[in-house]
């Protein structure tokens, strides 16, 4: 898919991998925002810099175990650190360990030394690492011997090797505003992280790009009611090019939101189908609702279900709700008025 324009976005984190390590850094936003691709440009167009990337994706794993974290984490390789063969197209590493390595008898604290002893390997050849990690909450049920939570743990490393050590870029990518919340109300954490917001993209940027498409100024200026998103710039385009309007992608794709909230919310048993009616209710006339509105109408039990199920974006460190699209915004007050 095209790389739409996030200059803004880019800069922020070229200029932020290129300071001294001081905190570990939350990239979050709506899922499908491009937090994982503009991630990807930033470690493209830094690779001939003194910057070394581990990047480490987890977002194919619905719960990842023990095993899986140990599989993404680590190489079986004679280098400490190995180029990563499953992202061809960026110069990005995996922390290499011995071919013979058995996996079955590695505790928590062999985990850390290899990763501290490959952030040390880099720092003495002159560069920079970063550790990126996609959907870092995934790891939140895993434990080793018996009782100590790999999550809880990893962050007491990575303050070490950001805020204490300042030898390594610590930066989560998540689309899992509940986990985010979670982060922020940590007070061990409270020093020690600064969070990164990317967003829907914004309208002038959607204007540039359909222009540049072929698009009508009608069209455009209909368009821009309902995009959001960048993957729904491509279908859109797609779609032109299939011989639809406009209109018909739009319609088609509010129905589809319309009915997948319909059935979410008739079919689950946690709450009074009533009550999360009365949650979405809030957003009937405004798009964004501030946290206190939600705490007010003592809603905020449903409001997080349905920001688990990804109806609802929860903007924590703003105190801004809204859908996870413009597209959902409208499928929900087609609900509303039905």
């Amino acid at each position: 898919m095209r790389f739409y324009n996030r200059e803004k976005e880019l800069n922020y984190l070229k200029t932020y991998v290129q300071l001294e390590p001081n905190s570990i850094l939350f990239v979050y936003g709506p899922k499908s925002s491009g937090k994982s691709t503009v991630m990807r440009r930033v470690i493209k167009e830094l690779e001939d810099s003194n910057i070394v990337f581990f990047y480490y994706n987890l977002r194919e794993y619905a719960t990842c175990s023990k095993e899986e974290f140990l599989e993404v984490f680590f190489e079986k390789d004679k280098n400490k650190v190995v180029r990563n063969n499953l992202i061809l197209d960026l110069k990005v590493f995996k922390i290499g360990i011995e071919e013979n390595y058995d996996f079955s008898k590695i505790s928590l604290n062999d985990v850390f030394k290899m990763i501290k002893s490959s952030v040390n390997e880099v720092v003495k050849e002159g560069k920079r690492p970063v550790l990126i990690i996609d959907e870092l909450q995934k790891l939140k049920n895993i434990y080793f011997n018996g009782s100590k939570s790999l999550l809880n743990e990893l962050f007491n490393l990575f303050v070490s090797l950001t805020k204490m050590e300042h030898l390594c870029h610590v930066i989560c990518l998540t689309s899992d505003t509940l986990f985010i919340e979670e982060i922020y109300r940590n007070s061990t954490l409270e020093n020690t992280s600064e969070y990164y917001l990317i967003d829907w993209l914004r309208k002038g940027s959607i204007r540039s790009i359909l222009k540049e498409e072929g698009f009508s100024e009608e069209e455009i200026n209909y368009a821009l009611n309902y995009l959001s998103l960048p993957y729904e710039i491509s279908q859109l385009i797609n779609n032109k090019k299939l011989g639809l309007s406009i209109e018909e992608t739009i319609k088609q794709w509010i129905n589809i939101e319309r009915d997948k909230i319909l059935y979410l919310i008739s079919t689950q048993k946690e709450f009074e189908m009533k009550r999360l009616i009365e949650a979405l209710k809030l957003f009937e006339n405004d798009i964004k609702v501030d946290i206190k509105e939600i705490i007010k109408n003592n809603l905020m039990d449903e409001v997080k279900f349905l920001i688990k199920n990804e109806i609802l974006f929860y903007d924590v460190v703003n105190g801004i709700i809204k859908p996870t699209s413009v597209k959902k915004w409208y499928a929900i007050r087609e609900i509303l008025e039905s």
